[in-house]
């Protein structure tokens, strides 16, 4: 606990240092990815902020129902606080993964090396929910259980398609039914793989005004959807997919501008406040998305010491995964007067972060390894800052 003071510091010093000493201009993107070897020094830290935020508020609504989720929606605090949260994990996406499309080059390899990062994790999470929460928790006998059609569906959450039902799971929760509803992301997420496997086999994710085409192509439909009457947030401020798959490409265009991205803090202050304001005003969605790339690309290039618990992995896609069921299953076993979000978050948050510290160590990291012998033994994570300004 005690590293937990150092840590905030660091996180503000670094928000606010805007040149290295002796420097004659404030750093680009690209020239703090080249100082840290072609690595964002923060974007660790922020997915893992991100993850963090997502179960944060879970745990406020979980215990609630969709009725008091749907009230916190309109709250101005709700959009500037929670309604860029999965937007800001589709642009890290876009802007890492164009990084490392960039890098390997070819479809096979490319899309390879994403199912190596996600198939790993979500096979056991998928796993662990239907063959033993599921038996455990269900309302079902076991031969009811197992010979339900949506036991066997929900194993198509591996594929992509989406399934938030087991056999008589969670059915008295105020959340009723509903497994993992953080899984609906996997769709628009194989979309954007898709998206980017298309622009390596068109060459077109090797040139910057390809792809910001592509992202002023995403503009314009975005504006075209609204002006025919389309919503990109529903009644809870739940983002559409659309919307995801929009912030996706933006990053992916701001990976081709690093060496025009000028980090600096007052930048980062004016960007909050545009996005802040863009938050209460759907007409000013797009102006919003590009606040908040320039933050996320902020953010992922200051150096981050994290507390030493936290240092030895990437444990955000685990909290994302394992989040809420773990919060289900706290709210299904804990007595009725104990159901409150700060309970749900003070017992589950720890026990997800057990979960994502095994699902790194044994699961997602050993699979990730595989790259480096695809590869031949060479390492694809040394040349984005040289890649950072080409065409």
């Amino acid at each position: 606990m005690a590293e937990w003071p150092h840590f905030i510091s660091s996180v503000l010093t670094e928000m606010f240092q805007d040149r290295s000493e002796g420097q004659a201009r404030p750093l680009t993107a690209a020239d703090i990815l080249r100082i840290n070897g072609g690595a964002g020094p923060g974007f660790d830290a922020l997915r893992l902020l991100l993850s963090v935020w997502v179960f944060t508020f879970h745990a406020m609504f979980i215990c609630d129902g969709p009725d008091a989720a749907e009230a916190f929606a309109s709250d101005p605090i709700h959009g500037v606080f929670v309604k860029p949260v999965l937007p800001m994990f589709f642009i890290v996406s876009g802007y890492l993964v164009t990084g490392s499309a960039v890098r390997t080059r070819g479809v096979s390899i490319f899309l390879l090396f994403r199912a190596l990062r996600i198939l790993p994790a979500l096979i056991v999470e998928i796993a662990l929910s239907a063959l033993i929460l599921g038996p455990w928790l269900t309302v079902k006998t076991s031969s009811e259980y197992f010979s339900d059609p949506l036991f066997i569906r929900y194993f198509l959450n591996i594929i992509g398609s989406v399934q938030f039902f087991l056999p008589g799971l969670f059915l008295q929760n105020p959340v009723p039914g509903a497994v993992n509803l953080n899984l609906w992301t996997l769709r628009p997420e194989f979309f954007c793989y898709l998206f980017i496997a298309s622009m390596i086999a068109t060459k077109a994710i090797f040139s910057r005004k390809l792809c910001t085409l592509a992202a002023l192509a995403t503009i314009l439909l975005t504006a075209l959807y609204m002006l025919r009457g389309g919503q990109l947030y529903n009644f809870v401020g739940v983002p559409d997919w659309k919307m995801l798959i929009g912030s996706f490409v933006f990053g992916c265009c701001a990976f081709h501008w690093n060496n025009r991205l000028i980090m600096s803090g007052g930048n980062a202050v004016i960007a909050f406040l545009v996005a802040s304001v863009a938050a209460m005003y759907s007409s000013l969605i797009v102006v919003g998305l590009l606040a908040l790339t320039y933050l996320v690309i902020f953010a992922g290039t200051r150096k981050v010491r994290l507390p030493a618990l936290l240092r030895g992995g990437d444990y955000s896609y685990g909290i994302y995964l394992f989040g809420f069921p773990i919060q289900q299953t706290l709210v299904c076993l804990l007595p009725t007067e104990y159901r409150h979000g700060s309970v749900v978050l003070m017992l589950g948050l720890p026990l997800t972060l057990a979960f994502a510290m095994f699902s790194w160590n044994f699961v997602e990291k050993p699979a990730s390894q595989l790259k480096t012998k695809i590869k031949g033994g060479s390492n694809d994570a040394s040349s984005a800052a040289s890649q950072a300004a080409a065409e």
